[in-house]
């Protein structure tokens, strides 16, 4: 029996952790044994769970990095124990997806993983590896292509006082220099475009689309469990992990102030004080992982919009589509992938968004449904793209 081990920040909680749970859920029905290594929080799972350091080693790394910008460099002690347990548990295959998240010491893991040949997985949900410092970039930066350094985006995550955005390139470029026994897969060919110029682009690299449990996202029709939406309004859903200004929250601010009267924002994710300080045509509900609720706010929306530009697939769009709503998705994004003509819009700017609305009203809303729904079985079904992993793992361990 083939052994199968993961390592990301969480499992089964949070969209990185989710995926990590279906793909062992998955890898045990097709014969594997699953081990999952995580560093922050674990809900229940079917894989077989080790947990890497504890909380006092997670917040030392996290003060560390936020003192001299070194994240990925802390948790030695966390992650020679980890390795001890590779040696014993001697997987076929490693999977790794976020690395970051001060509990890991990622140097020594990729080192003993390429010293050890053992097959490698990265899945890249977003643009740490490649740059010196940022989870996510901007267009107005392109340091990351030849060398990092003088980072203007410190404060945010992984947030840090110091600037070490060059040597953290360069310690990534000389590792990723010699890794023959890496597989890449970013998760959308936009991604895909970024990696193909970075200190990454000698890796062999190949794209798998995220996946939606469409048995789990599927329009609502039990009973509400929203009660403060007035669900007669045209209402634009926007939905995030946190909201920030990198992610778009001051664009949805600045949209809604053009949204007729009959129109409102729903905005998720949101922090106490944020809402507190909303305009009356948004209503803001805080981070919610009740799935009643969320196929509820996705079915019930007339449209979802993601301002994010930075966003490396747009899991949440897909969400909205398997439940039956269109998307509206800026020009130039990885949301471009999940639509087409007849499931969604494509946008140059946020100010597009309200001159929409009317067409949106005037569409068959049964026959769009249908559509956005069979747009994601057919092209982001988790069973389909969750198996491109599974075949991934058969090839790499038959070479």
């Amino acid at each position: 029996m083939p052994t199968l081990v993961q390592i990301n920040s969480v499992v089964n909680t949070g969209s990185t952790g989710r995926i990590a749970e279906q793909l062992g859920q998955l890898a045990i029905k097709h014969g594997w044994e699953s081990y999952i290594a995580y560093g922050r929080e674990a809900k229940h799972s079917q894989s077989r769970l080790i947990k890497i350091g504890d909380k006092w080693d997670v917040r030392l790394h996290a003060v560390c990095s936020k003192l001299i910008d070194r994240h990925g460099l802390f948790s030695k002690s966390a992650t020679m124990k980890l390795l001890e347990q590779l040696n014993e548990i001697n997987p076929d295959v490693v999977h790794l997806h976020n690395i970051h998240g001060y509990y890991i010491h990622v140097p020594k893991l990729l080192e003993y993983l390429r010293d050890k040949n053992i097959a490698t997985i990265i899945t890249m949900h977003d643009f740490w590896l490649m740059t010196g410092h940022c989870a996510y970039i901007n267009s107005s930066c392109e340091k990351w292509k030849e060398g990092c350094g003088h980072c203007n985006r410190l404060s945010q995550y992984p947030s840090a006082m110091w600037d070490n955005s060059a040597s953290n390139w360069k310690w990534k470029d000389n590792i990723f220099r010699n890794m023959p026994n890496i597989t890449l897969v970013p998760v959308s060919q936009w991604l895909a475009n970024f990696v193909k110029h970075s200190l990454l682009k000698s890796l062999h690299s190949y794209v798998i689309h995220n996946g939606i449990d469409i048995s789990i996202f599927r329009p609502y029709e039990g009973e509400p469990v929203v009660n403060n939406i007035d669900w007669n309004k045209f209402t634009i859903m926007c939905i995030a992990t946190r909201w920030t200004e990198a992610n778009g929250i001051k664009d949805v601010l600045n949209m809604s102030m053009h949204l007729p009267s009959d129109s409102q924002v729903v905005m998720v994710g949101l922090e106490k004080s944020q809402i507190a300080n909303l305009p009356t045509n948004i209503i803001g509900l805080q981070k919610t992982e009740n799935l009643a609720q969320l196929k509820e706010l996705y079915t019930k929306s007339h449209v979802i919009f993601n301002p994010n530009r930075e966003v490396t697939f747009g899991l949440v769009t897909a969400e909205a589509m398997a439940c039956g709503t269109p998307a509206i998705v800026l020009r130039g994004t990885a949301g471009e992938e999940l639509v087409n003509d007849e499931t969604g819009y494509v946008v140059d700017s946020i100010y597009d968004v309200p001159k929409l609305i009317d067409k949106i009203k005037e569409e068959n809303t049964k026959e769009r449904s249908a559509k956005c729904r069979r747009r994601v079985i057919t092209h982001f079904n988790a069973d389909v793209q969750f198996l491109k992993y599974i075949d991934l793992y058969n090839r790499l361990i038959s070479k």
